[in-house]
């Protein structure tokens, strides 16, 4: 059982590797298309940032109405959440799956337009569909 509030995933440099346009696409062109599409669709854009999760934490899923996860029940601050890591939003049960709201993420227009070009969805706009839906 994870409590609530515990930290699930803390945003740091080796969390995450933080993705510019060219340095995305240098690593596209190595991958196969299959590859390439994995890659996109496991990549999360925040704070106007496209960002790959290193290690289980890139395994979340979406849910608008059942998300579990997220920034600090409480709000940020000493002893609370810093903004950009995640954590329980509420005790999660054994086996339960890990579910974040993807809507809440930033759309980074350039890497929309790349994820249109592969043929990938991004997580921000799976999220907006479900949202729409």
């Amino acid at each position: 059982r994870i409590a609530r509030g515990t930290l699930l995933w803390k945003a740091d440099e080796t969390s995450q590797i933080i993705y510019t346009e060219a340095k995305l696409r240098a690593k596209l062109v190595a991958l196969t298309p299959t590859e390439a599409i994995d890659l996109l669709e496991h990549l999360y854009c925040w704070g106007g940032e496209v960002l790959e999760i290193v290690g289980d934490a890139k395994y979340w899923n979406h849910s608008r109405m059942k998300q579990n996860t997220g920034n600090h029940p409480d709000g940020n601050g000493e002893g609370r959440g810093d903004g950009v890591s995640s954590y329980a939003l509420r005790d999660i049960e054994p086996d339960e799956e890990l579910l974040d709201d993807y809507a809440a993420y930033s759309i980074v227009p350039w890497f929309e337009a790349l994820c249109v070009e592969y043929g990938a969805k991004s997580c921000t706009s799976i999220g907006r569909e479900y949202v729409m839906a």
